[in-house]
């Protein structure tokens, strides 16, 4: 990490909800768990759910700070998303 301060910052400063202080990982989970738990069978998911959101979300969280922090010149922040949409969709398609 280059800037552990900066990442602390970006994980806890994210703007919070009305109804509370939640992390930005648990409201993606929460997120994600809406739109992943209908699908399930759709997008052929076997594995535990519960698992499945922990990695996609820390995958997430990691690759966001990557991007800021760390991303390459030659990487915009479009084709920094479209990567990880592809990377999350893969894991997906082995659940």
């Amino acid at each position: 990490m280059l800037d552990p301060e900066l990442s602390e910052l970006l994980r806890t400063e994210v703007p919070h909800r009305a109804t509370g202080r939640q992390d930005l990982a648990g409201r993606l989970a929460g997120a994600l768990r809406v739109v992943i738990a209908p699908r399930s069978a759709e997008l052929k998911i076997t594995g535990d759910l519960e698992k499945i959101l922990f990695v996609i979300t820390h995958m997430i969280d990691a690759l966001s700070h990557a991007a800021v922090l760390s991303r390459p010149r030659c990487l915009s922040l479009a084709a920094a998303k479209a990567e990880t949409v592809q990377a999350i969709m893969a894991y997906l398609r082995v659940c």
